[in-house]
């Protein structure tokens, strides 16, 4: 009975202060807080607050990041639908008024009990503090997850670490430390001993991935730099170009190059057999399988200002050519004219940068020469995955997305996309529909067809690309290949998703997506007019 009557004491408080914030929204006084909208692409602190208290009252957005994603607009809604407001993923000031009244009921609910980090369940989450979150942060900073310092309060910095924690070990990641992320946790800090060194290859206690800050990343900073993939500061943060030299390093030892170091990339960095940025052995002029000699992921990409064999190998094959060109082991202006002169005779994109689909095809034997009028190089075997013929111009329509695309399809469903450029074809899940389709590869073999067809890189340059749809029908459509933000297959080897934007109103993109939607819709129009000779307003 007096559980009863303290569960019944609970929900009165709860609705109290519920119904108090709706009545002070529709009252003529002055409100105690006005809250500014937040909306998808909405970005900051406030969205960094919205988040925390989503997180808080049991809605995940998918961590708390400071930035509006869909994962934060598909828990406002569920937040929106559990209390009856109106659902539209839009939080307005109706909205955050009701999530905050909760939040502060919840907390005084939880009274002093909460704040030294004994909650009856065992959860630690944002707002709590004492002893037990003290010994959370310790853990954490431990395995080199970053809690802002170790103070015994569970804030912002914390629950990142905790939410990075269970991305890495597959675990639910909403920044609760539960039972179960808790129990592992301190399994691995108990037994993480020393943080490895640059001469300990026995393994990782995570997965370093953009963001992991911590001893363990100044290891493979260093070990990067020592094999002459990294360029930058050890200072044992995991960012853009730790991530660009771990890409290189993987392409260049035949791993899958998502720019993270798990356990496979870990110990083959190293290993031994270890393959610095400029020991490739010149692969044989008749490649043929099994060999390896001419894989695409052998190759480092080199640009001007770069040094070394790997540039001096490929001035002596651009001059066997018959490609002006010194040959001194310094990727200068000559050099870029002489790739650009090659790529344009090869059918490449002529960007002076010798990326992997350009040495491939410049070492295959089969390269056209300076002046040649020989016929065009053959694939160069796609690293193992077929091109396929796609379908003609003519099949192709530009059908429009809100009218005709966004009506016929849900999330969920598959779409494929083929790439007139490399004759290359993958297939993307449909994981959100909003001003265009946010998607994410099906499966490895997809990511890996996806990322060469974009020469290797990852890149917001978007690609015109032919779009089969559930339907059948083919339509013109562009997209990148960069995952951001969250996505919800596993083990593609994409860790987030990418967007493919379709035909819009050029009016209406403007004033709803003035910079990369406008971008993407020129991409189409251009792509549109070299295949009918049509203009699209």
């Amino acid at each position: 009975m007096n559980q009863l009557i303290c569960w019944l004491g609970k929900v009165a408080r709860r609705v109290a202060a519920l119904g108090m914030a709706v009545l002070c929204l529709c009252s003529s006084m002055a409100y105690a807080a006005s809250y500014s909208k937040l909306e998808f692409g909405s970005s900051g602190s406030d969205v960094l607050k919205m988040q925390q208290a989503l997180i808080t009252l049991g809605f995940n957005p998918g961590g708390a990041d400071g930035k509006y994603g869909r994962g934060t607009e598909s828990a406002v809604r569920a937040f929106q639908a559990s209390r009856k407001l109106v659902v539209d993923g839009i939080a307005g000031n109706l909205t955050l008024t009701a999530l905050y009244a909760e939040l502060e009921a919840q907390n005084q609910d939880s009274g002093s009990s909460a704040q030294q980090g004994s909650l009856s369940s065992g959860t630690l989450k944002y707002g709590d503090a004492g002893s037990k979150v003290t010994e959370l942060q310790k853990a954490l900073t431990k395995l080199g997850y970053n809690t802002n310092g170790i103070d015994g309060r569970f804030g912002a910095g914390t629950q990142r670490a905790v939410i990075a924690f269970q991305k890495d070990h597959k675990l639910t990641a909403d920044g609760l430390a539960g039972s179960k992320t808790l129990e592992l946790l301190y399994a691995l800090a108990n037994n993480a001993g020393s943080v490895p060194s640059a001469s300990i290859s026995t393994g990782l206690t995570r997965i370093l991935r953009k963001g992991c800050t911590g001893s363990d990343v100044k290891a493979v900073q260093e070990k990067l730099r020592e094999l002459g993939y990294y360029s930058g500061a050890i200072d044992g943060v995991y960012g853009s170009g730790s991530v660009a030299a771990a890409q290189a390093f993987q392409l260049r030892n035949g791993l899958q190059a998502d720019g993270a170091v798990g356990q496979l990339t870990y110990q083959k960095l190293f290993s031994s057999s270890a393959k610095s940025a400029g020991a490739d052995a010149p692969p044989s002029a008749t490649p043929s399988p099994p060999s390896t000699a001419n894989d695409p992921n052998t190759y480092v990409t080199l640009r001007p200002g770069d040094t070394g064999d790997a540039v001096r190998k490929l001035q002596k094959a651009l001059a066997d050519l018959k490609y002006t060109v010194g040959v001194d082991g310094s990727y200068g202006n000559i050099t870029r004219d002489a790739v650009i002169a090659f790529q344009k005779q090869n059918s490449l994109t002529a960007d002076g940068i010798a990326g992997a689909l350009t040495q491939t095809i410049l070492y295959s034997g089969n390269a056209k020469a300076a002046n040649s009028t020989a016929s065009p190089p053959t694939s160069p075997g796609n690293n193992g995955l077929p091109t396929v013929s796609g379908p003609s111009s003519s099949e192709v329509k530009l059908l429009h997305w809100y009218n005709v695309v966004k009506p016929s399809i849900r999330t969920g469903q598959d779409i494929i996309v083929y790439d007139p450029a490399t004759s290359l074809q993958w297939t993307l899940r449909l994981y959100s529909l909003g001003h265009h389709a946010d998607s994410e590869p099906k499966t490895l073999a997809d990511t890996q067809a996806m990322f060469q067809a974009f020469g290797y890189q990852n890149t917001w340059t978007p690609k015109p690309v032919f779009v089969k749809l559930p339907s059948g029908v083919w339509t013109l459509a562009s997209m990148h290949n960069v995952p951001h933000l969250t996505g919800s297959i596993k083990d593609n080897g994409f860790d987030g998703h990418l967007c493919v934007h379709f035909l819009r109103d050029m009016d209406e993109c403007m004033q709803n997506d003035p910079d990369y939607g406008v971008t993407n819709q020129n991409v189409i129009r251009k792509k549109w007019k070299e295949m009918t000779g049509q203009v699209v307003e």
